[in-house]
């Protein structure tokens, strides 16, 4: 079906869908037709999603029938898409485009008599991320790269995924390629359970009962829902057939591991990884060696909440300043980098944080970590300003900006605040014009049309002066330092 609309070798298909068996069969069809698959991040703002398209130039996209409301004000602002084809019904006629049924489309396609030919080294999927300067940037992922990090999903030591396994894939499947997770579960024979949009506690737990989920991946935002709902009514979900769960994005409590494990004896991974590296990077069993298997099961929580040793094929080295390596003592801090066999070299269009890629081939990811003398890395503090919420980047820049652009606003700066649910959420400081006031829901109507709901910030601080660094920047440093003495009193 996609060959007859052109799609042919190197040809970029993008999709605006949740998980679900038809977005699956994208996830297959099109690297296998020599297209790369591209899905775009439904949670952002029309803005974000136009300029990254503008890039890539996708002419077909696969739009969920739950999107609907977009259409009207995103495709037309995307004239170089040709053809859209609705995942589950007819999307209306928009002038220049052709709209298709994806089940008639499929259906009146013929089968093609042979793959083409190949090479490893080409790009099968483009994934796009919001960077720590605000602007949504793209790497390509090859066939060679997302083959290799499928296979180390499946390591005894890393998510020991195998055909017995049925896997629940919560991380949206277009964050990071759903971790790979879809093709790993290919590869490996793994029974896939897709929960489309639906990420209620209940209703994932629903899944788990009916399926009989062995295991399952999310972020700490899914897992701590998850958890209270499991104590609200123990009762009412049968979880006995799950033995381990991954939790990524942000480091899991100590609390959500024991919880886990004591009362429903429920392993939980945590992974770190980061979309430029295909994405995962590390996972933190609770036993991968014989030191650890000898641990009292509480001395493991330790290592369970750090983000861990990485995957084989990659290496992971953290350097201070001037770029030495620091001790690998598990206190000594420094900037973290990566380097292997799935890191991307770069991205694909001009982006101010392109010299992150070194030419040694080694990737400064923007982390601030620390390497004990077992190989177990954790993750210390971020180089940026990046807000992480539910898993998701928000750009404190981009707010800056809109914040600072009110008539009102003479200077604004947004910091995170530690939050249990999200993990992290937006605060904003303002420094007003003579005279004027502001709250922030008048802050939240004026973002509304460039921000998502969940991208704006959740409190408003006025402050007379905002500190500033000795080059004349405004000092987050220190506006955290305040943020967190208000918290305290």
């Amino acid at each position: 079906a996609l060959k007859s609309l052109g799609v042919g070798i190197g040809d970029p298909v993008a999709t605006l869908a949740f998980n679900d068996h038809r977005h699956l069969d994208a996830y297959l069809a099109v690297p296998c037709l020599g297209g790369a698959i591209h899905p775009v991040n439904t949670r952002w703002s029309d803005d974000e999603i136009v300029s990254v398209l503008a890039r890539t130039r996708d002419r077909v996209m696969l739009l969920d029938a739950r999107l609907a409301d977009r259409v009207d004000s995103l495709l037309p602002r995307c004239p170089w898409i040709e053809h859209v084809i609705g995942l589950g019904w007819s999307p209306p006629g928009i002038e220049g485009i052709t709209s298709h049924h994806h089940d008639e489309l499929l259906a009146a396609a013929k089968p093609m008599l042979a793959w083409p030919e190949l090479d490893e080294t080409s790009a099968m999927a483009l994934c796009s991320t919001s960077g720590t300067t605000g602007g949504p940037k793209t790497v390509a992922y090859t066939h060679r790269s997302t083959c290799l990090q499928t296979m180390a999903l499946g390591l005894t030591d890393c998510m020991r995924l195998s055909g017995r396994d049925t896997l629940l894939a919560i991380v949206p499947m277009f964050h990071a390629l759903g971790w790979c997770l879809p093709y790993a579960a290919a590869m490996l024979g793994t029974r896939l359970v897709l929960p489309h949009r639906d990420l209620s506690a209940a209703r994932l737990l629903d899944l788990v009962s009916k399926h009989r989920v062995t295991t399952a991946a999310a972020v700490p935002t899914i897992w701590n829902a998850v958890l209270a709902a499991l104590d609200a009514e123990p009762q009412r979900w049968d979880v006995s057939s799950v033995d381990r769960i991954v939790s990524g994005g942000a480091a899991p409590t100590a609390s959500m591991i024991r919880g886990f494990r004591d009362r429903y004896g429920i392993e939980v991974i945590h992974s770190w990884g980061m979309t430029e590296i295909n994405p995962v990077g590390t996972m933190s069993p609770a036993v991968t060696t014989r030191e650890e298997a000898a641990m009292d099961p509480d001395q493991r929580i330790e290592h369970q909440s750090v983000a861990g040793r990485p995957l084989p094929g990659l290496t992971l080295e953290v350097e201070d300043e001037q770029g030495r390596p620091v001790p690998t003592d598990g206190r000594s801090t420094g900037r973290l980098l990566v380097s292997g066999w799935w890191v991307a070299d770069g991205y694909l269009h001009e982006h101010p944080e392109t010299d992150r890629f070194r030419e040694d081939g080694r990737l400064e990811t923007g982390d601030v970590a620390s390497i004990d003398d077992r190989g177990r890395m954790t993750i210390r503090d971020r180089e940026k300003d990046l807000v992480k919420s539910g898993g998701e980047w928000i750009s404190s820049l981009e707010l800056d900006r809109a914040i600072g652009d009110l008539p009102e606003v003479m200077a604004a700066a947004v910091v995170a605040r530690p939050d249990e649910k999200w993990g992290e959420r937006p605060v904003a400081f303002v420094t007003l014009a003579p005279g004027a006031s502001l709250d922030l829901e008048t802050v939240r109507i004026a973002l509304a049309s460039k921000f998502q709901t969940w991208q704006m910030p959740d409190d408003l601080h006025p402050v007379k002066t905002m500190p500033l660094t000795s080059t004349g920047k405004i000092d987050k440093k220190a506006l955290r330092a305040k943020m967190n003495d208000m918290t305290d009193s």
